[in-house]
This record gives C-alpha cells, structure tokens and sequence, in this order.
C-alpha cells in the first residue's frame, strides 16, 4: 500500500494524497496550558500537531515546526474556549448530532480519496486516534450551531441584494473560472494584524513543504467551509471578495496566494482555471495497479521482465474490472484505491497518457520509480461548471456576516477567560485583549 500512495505522489497534486511517514520525535511532557481550569496536556498537543501534519511526517524544518507547534496550541486554547461555550448553553440533544459528525469524517476520508476505514487505518499508522478527529469536528460543529442559534436573527439578507450579486457574476460568466481552496484568518483589530500576518505566512511554508492544505484548514481556517479542508470549487468573477479577485486573476494554477481583504488575511490555493468561455470540465476516476520491483537495483533485463509480464496480463483482460480481477488473483500486484478527481488537475506529463484512456480502459505499462505501473479508468465524465444559485449566494453571504459575529465573540470570551500557557510556549502566544 505504502507503495501505491508513493506513485499516486507522482501524479496527483501534494494536496491530494496522504504520504507515510512516521514521527519519533519526543516531545515535552506534562500541562502545556489551562483554559478555565480545564487543562491541555502535551499529549493533546502532539496529536494535534501529528493531525495536521500527517501528510509530512518528518518532512518539515524544525524552526518552523517550533513556530507550528505554538500556532496549533494558540488554536487549540481557542478551541476550549469555543467548547466550553458550546457546552454551557447546549440544548437538549446537543449542537451537532453523531450523524452530522461521522458524515464529515466519512467526507474528510473521501477527500483524501480513501473509505472511512481506510482513513481510520491510515491515522492510527500515524499515531492517531480516530476520536482526535471526531472531537475537533464535533467541536466546530457546535460552535457554528451555538452561533446561528444566537446571531442568525440578526441577519438579513435580501432578495435585491442576492439579484445584484447574480447580475454580477452573470455579466462576468465569459470572464474566467477558477477550482479553489480557501483559508481566512480574520484581523479582529490592528494589535494583532502583524501575528496574523505572520501566522498566515507560516502555514503557507508548512503547505509549500508538503503540509495537506485540507488538513490545515480544518485545523486553522476560520471560514464555515473549513470542515470541508476549505475546499470551495468552482467560482466566477464577483463571488470573493475584489482583492481575492484581483489575485485571482494574475494567479498561476498550482500557486498559493495570501490575499488582505476587508476583514483579514486570505489563503487561496488555485487548483485550476478555466479560460474565459470555457465551462465544462472532465472529472475521472482510476486506480493504479503497481508490479513492485524486488529491489531497488534492477538490471535493464528484470525491468523488460516484468514489463512483459504487466503487458501479458493486461492483453488477458477485456476492460479495466476485468483487468483489476486478474491482478488480484495475481497476487503478485499492488492496487491503490480508487482515486477521483478533475483531470485538469493531473500533472501534464501524467494527464497526456490518462486523456486518452476511455472509461473502462487500461494503459501501457509504465515504468515508476517503485514498480511497474498501469493505469485503470473506471469512470470519466464532462460536466458543465455550475453558477451560483440563489440559494448559495444567500448562503454565502449570511455564512461572511455570521463569520463576524463569531470573531467577536471567540474575542471576548479571550478576554473573559482565565488562560495559563507553561512557559516554554507562552512567549510565543499573546492574545490581543
């Protein structure tokens, strides 16, 4: 499997996959803070930096692990913060139901283009209890119940005011389109605009090293969309704000952008862009199967071998299930789990060979660095990009004003709150009072 993940490395986007890697690094041990006497062992805190950084395993400069670290304390502080509140007005039942929570789990898993046991096996291959997990997503969610519940009432969002936005775009629809993920980090004051600053550029080094964009949303983003790894899709011209616009559209596919807007600082990762005009796009799903070499110094004649023996197998199946059948009575092959995603999005020099594979089709054998690969489209489809509908500019828009009542109150149960930091941390932490 280890080998599988290390090709699929090769075709997909850093962002799109898990890599395995093991961290052995010992860590301080004992209280590293206490929020209302509640407290936060370094236990709490390693898996939560093992969480949000499993996809780099030991991958990472230490300087800026340090800084890391003390960044997912400071959120995790807040987070007590959000749960105590969650808590102590919670209603009867609860703010998030089971149901609501293992659906964004199962959601996370298909993300990283695996099933929720696979994804389950994946993090305790790293250390990881499934419950860290389930915890931070419960969390979240209450938060954002507790926070319609208390400010939805002041929000009001009119008809005019989601025509115009429609107009807007409408007139713009033959402008480009842009794929993207999205992180915000809102600047509730000028006190603290230089930590933000500072902690929106460490995470945007953590991610350029190999850190799961995904991962760090949900760990950092204060964004409602944040549970989906920030992952918003499709938009037009008119839907962000017009400094993320603005960057949008000198932006390269592939580039993460930090954008200052009106209320903070953004974090844009631009997986794809489509021309003005063009507004379909090809969304696939294949597997590998992966014929591993015995060692790591194969001759020329054991490489032809076993591409000869790729190719014999390939010509003994009718189609791609057939194909996959074989090489699991073969028993001699790796196969990955079946990955999904745009083809746009596929490295060019992978996307060449992929584009011309039909559904149910096979490739040639290719020779990796891990095996002899060969590449099953199970599915392929062209689908229209989708405007906004009514219903999702609303949306959106009481989701941004909501968001501001949010910073606002997590700002002043801060300054309401009883919260002591153990010192190898806490010259690194201020909260603006």
């Amino acid at each position: 499997m280890q080998k599988v993940l290390a090709l699929i490395a090769l075709i997909l986007p850093a962002a799109l996959y898990c890599m395995i890697h093991e961290n052995k690094e010992k860590e301080y041990e004992g209280i590293v803070a206490v929020v209302n006497n509640e407290i936060i062992t370094s236990q709490d805190l390693h898996s939560r930096i093992l969480l949000a950084l499993f996809s780099m395993g030991n991958n990472i400069d230490p300087e800026l692990k340090e800084k890391f670290s003390r960044e997912v304390l400071k959120d995790m502080i807040i987070e007590k913060l959000k749960s105590q509140c969650a808590k102590k007005f919670e209603p009867k039942g609860g703010w998030a139901p089971t149901d609501e929570v293992k659906k964004v789990y199962q959601d996370i898993a298909k993300r990283n283009n695996l099933s929720e046991e696979s994804f389950t096996k994946l993090l305790e291959s790293k250390g990881i209890a499934k419950n860290i997990l389930l915890k931070q997503i419960k969390v979240n969610l209450s938060w954002i119940a507790y926070i319609n519940a208390k400010f939805g009432r002041f929000i009001r969002i009119s008809d005019s005011e989601v025509k115009r936005t429609m107009k807007e775009i409408k007139e713009k629809q033959n402008q480009e389109s842009y794929y993207i993920h999205r992180m915000f980090f809102p600047v509730s004051d000028s006190k603290n605009e230089s930590a933000v600053s500072v902690q929106v550029s460490n995470i945007k080094q953590m991610i350029v090293q190999g850190a799961n964009f995904g991962d760090l949303a949900r760990q950092f983003s204060k964004s409602p969309d944040a549970n989906k790894g920030g992952e918003i899709g499709w938009v037009f011209q008119g839907q962000l704000s017009p400094e993320e616009d603005s960057a949008l559209q000198n932006a390269k596919i592939g580039d993460y952008v930090i954008v200052r807007n009106s209320r903070g600082y953004v974090l844009i990762f631009l997986q794809d862009k489509k021309n003005a005009g063009v507004k379909d796009f090809t969304t696939i799903k294949f597997v590998q199967v992966v014929i591993p070499y015995s060692s790591e110094n194969l001759g020329k004649e054991e490489v032809l071998l076993l591409m000869n023996a790729a190719m014999d197998l390939k010509k003994s199946a009718t189609n791609s299930q057939d194909f996959l059948q074989k090489a699991k009575e073969a028993q001699f092959c790796a196969i990955s789990e079946p990955v999904s995603t745009t083809l746009e999005t596929i490295l060019p020099q992978f996307r060449t060979i992929i584009t011309s594979i039909p559904a149910g089709g096979i490739s040639n054998p290719i020779v990796m660095p891990n095996g002899i690969t060969i590449i099953c489209v199970l599915d392929r489809k062209i689908q229209k990009i989708q405007e906004p509908t009514f219903n999702d500019i609303k949306t959106q828009k009481a989701n941004e004003r909501l968001s501001v009542f949010a910073d606002r109150e997590a700002r002043d149960m801060q300054n309401k709150s009883d919260i002591k930091i153990n010192e190898q941390y806490g010259s690194a932490i201020t909260f603006t009072k």
